[in-house]
């Protein structure tokens, strides 16, 4: 099945019209979230990782169009969206809404430049895009660089320490040069180095998605390992300007 924008909008006011009948479900699934461990220690073996040619590559490549072969669409160009308001949020947050969908696709495949209409398989920014429009009906930038730049322009609060990060942000990394900190030092960090992303779940951990070798949709730390010396910024997309 194809799936279109058009589809998830409808899919998710669905979900917040059935909300209401399920009001003891949010909360048990979220405790499950809080709780949950990290999927495996794949993202962080030397042998897994060292030759993962898709790691280092991210979604570097994926344009604006969402192909490899379409340049970037300019700042100006990136349209600002908000949240369907039928969608009925989750314990009276959006952000909770989105990290429900988001774990509803734990080990989904990853495939660099995968299509931007169908879950079956996700790069990471098409995951994080996806997990907010079929989520609340928000239609974020098709990669990376331009969900980072999206964050800049509307974002009320964004930030480049890690630290200040909280449930439901979007967080953004340079390329993977290795699993040592010493690999990152005088590395350049801008938005246009920027070739991964995830949502953050809280307790120090982010669910994404960033090779196959690693396993499709997972959860990892962010801290202690090379995602904390890849972190260039991060920041909300629900509270905007």
């Amino acid at each position: 099945m194809r799936w279109t924008s058009t589809t998830v909008l409808a899919i998710s006011l669905t979900l917040g019209l059935t909300a209401c009948a399920r009001s003891n479900e949010p909360l048990q699934r979220q405790d499950q979230v809080r709780s949950q461990n990290v999927t495996d220690n794949k993202l962080t073996d030397p042998r897994i990782v060292a030759e993962d040619k898709d790691l280092k590559q991210g979604d570097l490549g994926i344009g604006g169009g969402g192909s490899a072969d379409r340049p970037f669409a300019a700042q100006a160009a990136i349209p600002q969206v908000f949240p369907n308001w039928s969608v009925k949020p989750i314990n009276g947050s959006y952000a909770e809404n989105a990290i429900a969908t988001a774990q509803q696709f734990m080990g989904t495949p990853y495939l660099y430049g995968s299509d931007r209409d169908d879950p079956s398989s996700f790069d990471c920014s098409d995951f994080t895009r996806w997990a907010y429009l079929s989520g609340i009906g928000m239609d974020l930038p098709l990669d990376s660089r331009s969900q980072a730049r999206y964050v800049q322009a509307y974002s009320n609060r964004s930030y480049y320490n890690l630290n200040n990060a909280r449930r439901g942000d979007l967080l953004f990394f340079t390329s993977f040069n290795g699993v040592n900190p010493d690999q990152y030092q005088g590395v350049s960090k801008t938005v246009d180095s920027v070739s991964h992303c995830g949502i953050y779940l809280g307790n120090g951990k982010m669910i994404h998605t960033a090779s196959p070798r690693t396993g499709g949709v997972r959860i990892d730390n962010v801290f202690g390992n090379h995602l904390q010396w890849r972190f260039f910024m991060g920041g909300t997309v629900l509270d905007q300007k």
